[in-house]
């Protein structure tokens, strides 16, 4: 059985209200005491309840982070930058993935406030375009910062990669490498940052003066598969890219593997360009170029904002809305 203030009040023969005092750092109680308690709570393995603890001080103590996957690369290490700050500030973190699916999110945010939360840093799914889950947490008063993915029309901090720069310096570094057919596979056609990456694409296009081929642009779903996709778009040798700027690195990695099969050289046949940085860049052969745009430091920004707003702090308007700049790390696959 789980360890309580009682049992230690128990143990001490003191009062519990007086190891509750200890435990929190009642001022009223003296150093000694202190110690004695914790040392005590030490030896039992007594473990704070912060979910009561929360319900009686109603200050929790935790953050809320919900992304759309744990397992990317990216949000991997988004949520290392957010919970260094979070640590610092003496607060945990319960984080949450909506997997890409609006219903997950919104149930995922009715669990967070159900625990609580203080705060919630959110980056909303590819199917997000209902916002009024976004809605309940300020009818809560829980603050939130919209992160990397944000929603139109609410006036909370937010903190965004300059996508629009990145697609168009990807694509950029193409026509500088001497590229002339350059596609485009991208994410989902309704998720904010896959169209200004997409328009970042043509706008490079444009400035270049360089034609768009409508058959080189294909978006694409988290949860399709995309080898059919990237085998119709290189079947025809005298018609197919030579040049392929992606959304994501996970979907250019899957293009150098299929046109690998396809007997297709990378990067001789096909330059390929993905975006994010990510551990795989390094992992498959050739090695990626990829678009970064810092994502430890986005998540550092994200969690220091959402506690300027806890704490009701005023916000200046420069960085209540943080972007940040992109660029483009080369590597053989686009040499």
């Amino acid at each position: 059985m789980a360890i309580t203030i009682k049992d230690i009040a128990t143990a001490l023969k003191i009062s519990p209200s007086t190891v509750s005092r200890a435990l929190n750092d009642h001022p009223n109680i003296s150093e000694e005491t202190k110690k004695v308690v914790a040392e005590k709570a030490k030896e039992m393995k007594y473990q704070t309840n912060f979910i009561a603890a929360g319900l009686r001080t109603k200050k929790s103590n935790s953050i809320g982070i919900l992304v759309p996957h744990i397992t990317s690369s990216f949000f991997a290490s988004a949520i290392d930058g957010i919970q260094k700050v979070v640590t610092d500030q003496g607060y945990f973190t319960i984080i949450c993935q909506s997997n890409e699916i609006y219903h997950n999110e919104v149930d995922q945010i009715k669990s967070l406030l159900s625990c609580k939360v203080e705060g919630v840093i959110l980056s909303i799914s590819s199917e997000t375009n209902d916002y009024e889950h976004l809605e309940t947490l300020e009818a809560y008063d829980t603050p939130f910062v919209l992160f990397d993915r944000v929603a139109p029309g609410f006036d909370m901090p937010t903190v965004e990669a300059n996508d629009f720069t990145g697609g168009f310096q990807a694509v950029e570094h193409l026509i500088k490498r001497g590229r002339k057919r350059i596609a485009h596979l991208g994410g989902p056609d309704k998720l904010g940052i896959s169209k200004r990456r997409y328009e970042g694409y043509l706008e490079a296009l444009k400035t270049y003066a360089y034609e768009m081929n409508e058959d080189f642009v294909v978006f694409t779903n988290p949860d399709e598969t995309h080898e059919g996709i990237i085998e119709d778009m290189f079947k025809d040798p005298k018609n197919s890219p030579d040049a392929l700027f992606t959304f994501s690195d996970e979907l250019a990695v899957e293009a150098i593997l299929k046109l690998k099969k396809m007997g297709l050289n990378v990067p001789r046949d096909v330059s390929v360009v993905g975006f994010g940085n990510s551990n795989l860049c390094e992992i498959v052969e050739p090695h990626l170029t990829s678009v970064t745009h810092e994502p430890i430091e986005m998540g550092e920004a994200a969690a220091e904002l959402l506690f300027k707003v806890i704490q009701k702090r005023h916000i200046p308007p420069h960085l209540r809305n943080r972007k940040f700049d992109s660029r483009v790390i080369i590597r053989d696959s686009s040499r």
